[in-house]
């Protein structure tokens, strides 16, 4: 296969890069439910007509390799969250194509911890190697 050309600047790949930790392998999808709002016209009561209403976002779930250093990070907010602090942070996903250049940027705004697991322990040819899950409630999304 020869490099790749302008025409694949398109194509998405599993290429991203999440601001909290290197480390992260996966993301899950981003849902978003908009409500509809009965509202009348003002001159007729009893006609119906609907509009959106805010927004509301789902959980996101994100996974990655446990290492020593960069886990500590992800702990210390669960932590701090657990205890009531005031924890919340904006992050930030960039979504790279095939030549490694940012083609999306997802800003998830004001996400507080809301699960977290580091008991997957997958022991295949020997090797055990821990994973962790981090379960975010996300206030807002922008995109870039």
């Amino acid at each position: 296969m020869g490099a790749p050309t302008d025409s694949d600047a398109h194509i998405f790949c599993s290429n991203f890069k999440v601001d909290l930790n290197e480390d992260i392998v996966k993301v899950s999808s981003i849902n978003m439910t908009i409500p509809k709002v009965a509202t009348t016209t003002g001159f007729d009561i009893a006609q119906r007509t609907y509009r959106p209403g805010r927004p509301t976002f789902g959980n996101i779930t994100l996974q990655g390799a446990e290492h020593k250093d960069t886990v500590k990070i992800i702990r210390a907010w669960v932590k701090d969250a657990y205890d009531g602090k005031p924890v919340r942070k904006n992050l930030t996903i960039e979504i790279h194509n095939q030549k490694h250049e940012v083609v999306r940027t997802f800003h998830l705004l004001e996400c507080l911890p809301v699960a977290y697991s580091s008991i997957d322990f997958n022991s295949q040819g020997g090797a055990s190697t821990m994973h962790w899950v981090l379960e975010i409630r996300i206030q807002q999304v922008t995109m870039a």
